[in-house]
């Protein structure tokens, strides 16, 4: 089940990135489970066969309770199998128990629709490398479009794709060079745009530092706004936005004028990169809450 590009394991780590924002482009399934639950262990084998039957419709993410205690306690988990599904950002529906293929089956029509036969998502570079990225190997999800980007360089899709994970790897050349060879109808996508936009971002990287040295720097001490500004950098250089803009408005509360209002400049970037996502609002609204 591991392998499977639509089942993606989720702890503490990637809980806001897989289930808060993903749940904003496609729904997603939680599986509540634990290692002594004999029903999980039945519900567990025919969740996968689902996931893989909808190819992509919706995501199969797997908490384990034992391990992400805390996970589900904020989630009110009090019996074995639960599984929720979870629809831009928000608890939609769920059940209890290994319920039969039919009855989960059922469960999914009622929500998304019957599983449409397309062709496997497996075959698809981009749909697989998003979601290798998302399970935290995005290593491999470059490979994995490189080796597309050889078979089909006229591709714009693929190109964009490898050159915002090539900025999550830090490889800032490489994506721009992806850019640099897009048509201008390709140019002008909203995918590209981003690109463009955290390519902006990364002229203000200091590449010397990796971001686990900032924020042990910034940890220790607080008042050392270089590490807190590079940290915020690089938080959204890896597209967690929710992180970037709250490490930059913590900034901006103690020094308005770092770096010639450089942290509010980084988070209107980030606005910008973000695009149509729902977030952008949420984010706004705090950034007002706090500076006023």
């Amino acid at each position: 089940m591991a392998d499977s590009p639509y089942i993606v394991d989720v702890t503490k780590e990637n809980f806001e990135s897989v289930i808060l924002h993903g749940s904003m482009q496609t729904p997603i399934l939680i599986d509540f489970w634990a290692d002594w639950c004999g029903p999980c262990k039945s519900l567990m084998p025919v969740l996968a066969k689902l996931a893989d039957e909808y190819q992509g419709a919706f995501i199969l993410a797997k908490i384990d309770t034992e391990a992400e205690q805390e996970i589900a306690a904020q989630l009110g988990i009090r019996s074995l199998p639960t599984v929720k599904l979870i629809v831009n950002g928000a608890a939609v529906d769920e059940f209890s128990g290994a319920l039969p293929e039919n009855e989960v089956r059922a469960f999914l029509e009622k929500h998304i629709g019957p599983a449409m036969p397309v062709e496997p998502a497996d075959d698809d570079p981009l749909v697989a490398a998003a979601n290798l990225h998302a399970q935290g190997n995005t290593g491999a999800a470059v490979a994995m479009l490189r080796e597309a980007q050889a078979a089909t360089p006229e591709n714009g899709d693929i190109a964009i794709a490898l050159g915002q994970m090539c900025v999550a790897t830090g490889e800032f050349d490489d994506a721009r060079q992806c850019l640099s060879i897009l048509s201008d109808d390709d140019a002008k996508k909203p995918e590209a745009e981003k690109l463009k936009g955290l390519l902006t971002l990364s002229d203000a990287d200091d590449s010397s530092r990796d971001e686990a040295a900032v924020a042990s720097a910034f940890e220790k001490d607080p008042t050392d706004h270089d590490a807190a500004y590079q940290l915020g950098i690089k938080q959204a250089l890896r597209s967690d936005f929710d992180a970037a803009v709250n490490t930059l408005l913590g900034l901006m509360i103690r020094d308005r004028e770092y770096g010639d209002d450089g942290a509010r400049k980084a988070v209107l970037s980030i606005f910008e990169v973000m695009g149509s996502d729902p977030q952008v609002g949420v984010l706004r609204r705090k950034m007002f809450n706090l500076l006023h």
